[in-house]
């Protein structure tokens, strides 16, 4: 990989990072307005939905930042674009749909297919 397309995945990375901030801000903000309405109590149960959708919302985010600071500090270590599974070259249009990702094609989907779960029986 080139020092320029590098370049460019950073500033990605870096630009993900940024927008993952400012939705955590609306949603602070969303929830600051929400919790400062006057609020009847049928629209409790509502107002502990969105508290959860919140939360969850907060977590994925965090995940994703953590994904992030991690692609990030591989760039830093010269390690960037290595699969941490096989240890070979993860291809470039997968990185750049990708950015943050830590795994080839083939190590993503042999772990996916560990982790799926099989249908209920009937």
């Amino acid at each position: 990989m080139s020092a320029k397309e590098l370049d460019v995945l950073k500033e990605k990375l870096l630009v993900m990072r940024q927008d993952i901030f400012h939705r955590l801000q609306q949603l602070d903000d969303g929830w600051q307005e929400l919790a400062e309405k006057d609020i009847e109590f049928e629209e409790e149960a509502q107002k502990a939905e969105l508290s959860e959708l919140y939360a969850q919302l907060d977590e994925r985010e965090k995940e994703e930042i953590v994904a992030i600071d991690h692609a990030l500090d591989k760039m830093d270590a010269l390690q960037y674009g290595k699969c941490e599974e096989c240890a070979k070259q993860i291809p470039l249009p997968r990185l750049q749909a990708l950015p943050a990702t830590r795994f080839c094609l083939a190590c993503s989907a042999r772990a996916e297919e560990k982790n799926r779960i099989p249908p209920a029986l009937p």
